[in-house]
C-alpha cells in the first residue's frame, strides 16, 4: 500500500511540475506536503519535480518550431494573421538584438526567479520569440530550472523550520 501510494504521489508531483504556471513552484511544495516525514522520499519528490520541469523546454521548443512552420506555410491560416504573426516575430527580434550578448544569463535568471509566468514555459516562448538558438535556449532554461529548484527547495525548508519553531514542533 505505502509504495503504490508513493508512486501515485510522485506521478502527481511530476504532472504538477510539468504544468504551466505551477512548474517546480508547485511541484516541490507538493513533494514537501506528501513526504515531509520521509527524507528519502522528499529528495526523490524534489528530483521528480525538477525532472518534470526540465522536460518542458525540449517539448515546448519542438512544438513551437512546428507551430511556426504551420502558421507560415498553411493554407488554413488567413493571410492577415500570417502577416501579423511574421511582423510580431520580426519586431520582437529587432528590439531584442541589443540583448543578444546577454541571452543565456538573462534567460536563465528569468526562469530561475520562482514567480508566476517566469518558468520554463514562458522562457521557451521568449527564447523562440527573440530567436535564441535552440541549444543555447535549452542550456539557459535548464540552468534556470535548476536555479528555481534550489530556490524553492530552500524556501520550503526555511518555511518548514520557521513553522516548527513557531508552533514548537519537533
Amino acid at each position: 500500500m505505502g509504495l503504490s501510494m508513493n508512486i501515485v504521489e510522485l506521478v502527481i508531483v511530476f504532472i504538477v511540475s510539468f504544468l504551466p504556471i505551477a512548474e517546480v513552484r508547485g511541484g516541490i511544495p507538493l513533494a514537501f506536503y506528501y513526504f515531509h516525514n520521509d527524507n528519502l522520499m522528499l529528495a526523490i519528490g524534489i528530483a521528480v519535480s525538477a525532472i518534470g520541469n526540465l522536460l518542458i523546454t525540449p517539448f515546448v521548443l519542438f512544438v513551437l518550431k512546428y507551430i511556426d512552420i504551420f502558421i507560415r506555410s498553411s493554407k488554413f491560416v488567413p493571410e492577415k494573421i500570417r502577416k501579423l504573426y511574421i511582423w510580431v516575430l520580426n519586431y520582437v527580434k529587432e528590439k531584442s538584438r541589443k540583448l543578444k550578448k546577454y541571452d543565456i544569463p538573462a534567460l536563465a535568471t528569468f526562469v530561475a526567479v520562482p514567480l508566476p509566468v517566469t518558468g520554463a514555459w514562458t522562457g521557451s516562448l521568449i527564447a523562440f520569440l527573440i530567436g535564441i538558438d535552440r541549444k543555447r535556449a535549452l542550456i539557459a532554461i535548464e540552468l534556470g530550472v535548476l536555479g528555481a529548484t534550489a530556490i524553492v527547495t530552500l524556501t520550503c525548508l526555511l518555511g518548514l523550520t520557521i513553522l516548527k519553531k513557531i508552533f514548537l514542533l519537533p
